[in-house]
């Protein structure tokens, strides 16, 4: 999935290497996840990072430099994208919708 922050285009991958180090090195359990804006970014971070190793490009960012990036204009963009890698997305919900 892509996503754009500060103009900068992104590919997010929500696999185990992503969920893995988000845990190990942000103690972040997205079985717990909230509101926490911070938290949200980085795993969204996290996601990033994995989606540029799996696509074989760079990826030239730290955590705090990545999260600069991400204005409060694109929170809606950024939580849609996570609801939707994370299984909450539309087809997830029409899904349920139709059973």
């Amino acid at each position: 999935m892509k996503l754009t922050l500060s103009g900068k285009e992104f590919t997010l991958r929500c696999d185990m290497r992503a969920l893995a180090n988000a845990k190990r090195e942000h103690a972040i359990d997205i079985s717990k996840l909230n509101d926490d804006v911070v938290e949200i970014g980085t795993l969204v971070y996290h996601m990033a990072k994995s989606g540029a190793k799996f696509a074989g490009v760079p990826f030239d960012y730290e955590l705090d430099d990545f999260l600069g990036l991400i204005d409060f204009a694109d929170m809606e963009a950024m939580t849609d994208a996570l609801s939707t890698l994370l299984g909450g997305g539309e087809d997830q919900k029409k899904a349920k919708a139709n059973r």
